[in-house]
């Protein structure tokens, strides 16, 4: 970005149209940063499994209702992850 700013260059695709996230929905993206390496894969890539983020809300003391929210918002992001990924195959 320094560098676009610097020389008067456009941003690139990734940056100039980034998705912003609302408040409070940090919390369900950090988490889905931190647990997509926990993903099964044998054949292909597989969903993260719902006992890991139950495991994760645990562990952090999330209310019951951000459990419910995190496991919503978990299953959301991860179909749209794994849709990206099998588009490009």
């Amino acid at each position: 970005m320094e560098q676009c700013l610097r020389e008067g260059l456009p941003f690139p695709d990734k940056i100039a149209n980034a998705p912003e996230l609302l408040p409070g929905l940090e919390l369900y993206y950090l988490a889905f940063m931190e647990l997509t390496d926990s993903r099964q894969i044998g054949m292909g890539l597989g969903a993260i499994p719902w006992k890991v983020v139950h495991d994760y809300c645990e562990a952090y003391g999330l209310s019951d209702e951000q459990t419910e929210e995190m496991h919503h918002h978990m299953k959301e992001m991860d179909a749209a992850y794994l849709e990206h990924h099998r588009r490009k195959k």
